[in-house]
């Protein structure tokens, strides 16, 4: 049933690398909001990402408060 989707409309995956390769990098509220999926299927497809070695987290801080902050690899990262 994960693997259905409605005609037009990207997986979870192809979003969030769509929304990371438009915009550079991206927080887990940024992606939730333009996504319209639910914040526990994002988390769990990042981190699955991050295993995988697509993508890198890290952190960033903006007037005092603590933000995970997510980006694709480059491509020279990817080929290793």
């Amino acid at each position: 049933m994960r693997n259905r989707r409605e005609k037009g409309k990207l997986t979870v995956r192809e979003a969030i690398i769509a929304i990371l390769a438009a915009k550079g990098s991206a927080t887990l509220d940024y992606l939730v909001e333009r996504t319209g999926y639910s914040r526990n299927l994002i988390l769990v497809t990042l981190s699955n990402m991050a295993k995988e070695g697509i993508i890198s987290r890290g952190w960033m801080k903006y007037a005092g408060k603590k933000f995970r902050i997510y980006r694709l690899k480059g491509r020279e990262e990817l080929i290793k």
